[in-house]
């Protein structure tokens, strides 16, 4: 991005590729997005996609991922009452390695080496910024942000870091750049555990006394619930992503409850996830009631449709 015309052409000359190939026929608001990364190394070629409406039936958000998003909802709700009676501490100062520190004690996987980049776009552009680069390896970028420094702090400390840390393990297995987490089946998976970790740090930061990080972990679960297309705070972001939009809720209850999210994932970070997670349960009488309710839903769904 700072380079020779020619080298920042480059650095998008895989993504030209694929476009042209694939000649997206209706990317819908995603399109305005990726035109603007695009000309961030000049010209934007003529087979890239416009801000259409995408074409087509897009499916309803199924009846399980709705009955999630109440679990998720009331559990957040829940959380948000029980941070009200806890101290509460200034936020992180709005550095990554400072969030990422943070954060250490409340993921079960930590430890994971990763590399930090500086980006100068924005969050919105950017979106997501864990990602696993040949010869670096796990990379989070550092980008400007209009989030309050406690959003981010959860963000960058628990739920990014849960990213990074799955991408080292992920790694230690043999997994080449770009990890299977990034993309397709495997970014639901990744998803599905960083809220899956979301979920225990709160709970831990409730044992902790971190009222400030309950609110916001909280805060984030009633979002989640409730961004679902059709929901009663939907965005445009997943109008048209009803999959990814029902990860956020019913992905991290498979996964505590051993189903197949949480199968999907290495021994070693499920071991490590689920040995915390009884912890926390048995120590928070409302969590073990949680993941009861999410353990009945799992084993209620499995085996059969789940419209």
């Amino acid at each position: 991005m700072t380079g020779s015309a020619s080298r920042r052409e480059g650095a998008f000359s895989g993504l030209d590729d694929v476009m042209s190939v694939v000649r997206v026929a209706s990317a819908g608001h995603n399109a305005a997005r990726l035109r603007q990364l695009r000309r961030l190394a000049g010209p934007v070629p003529q087979w890239y996609p416009r801000a259409h409406p995408v074409t087509g039936a897009i499916r309803h958000v199924r009846r399980i991922a709705w009955r999630a998003a109440d679990l998720i909802g009331w559990f957040g709700e829940l959380l948000m009452t029980a941070a009200a009676g806890l101290p509460w501490a200034e936020p992180i100062p709005l550095v990554s390695a400072l969030q990422l520190a943070w954060g250490v004690r409340y993921r079960p996987s930590p430890g994971g080496a990763h590399v930090t980049v500086r980006l100068p776009v924005s969050r919105r552009l950017a979106r997501r910024t864990w990602m696993c680069l040949p010869g670096l390896g796990a990379t989070i970028a550092d980008v400007p942000s209009t989030a309050t420094p406690l959003a981010q702090q959860i963000w960058r400390g628990i739920h990014e870091g849960a990213h990074l840390d799955h991408l080292a393990v992920l790694a230690r297995y043999g997994a080449a750049a770009p990890s299977p987490a990034e993309f397709g089946t495997g970014l639901l998976v990744a998803e599905s555990y960083a809220m899956a970790v979301e979920i225990l740090a709160a709970v831990e930061c409730v044992l902790a006394g971190e009222g400030q990080a309950v609110w916001q972990l909280g805060a984030g679960l009633v979002e989640r619930a409730t961004r679902l297309p059709g929901g009663s705070a939907a965005t445009a972001e997943f109008a048209d992503l009803p999959t990814l939009a029902e990860v956020y809720v019913l992905g991290p209850l498979e996964v505590l409850a051993g189903g197949a999210a949480g199968r999907a994932l290495p021994a070693e970070i499920t071991g490590a996830l689920r040995a915390r997670w009884l912890a926390a349960c048995a120590a928070y009488p409302p969590a073990a009631a949680f993941g009861s309710a999410a353990f009945e839903l799992v084993d209620r769904s499995a085996g059969r449709p789940a419209v």
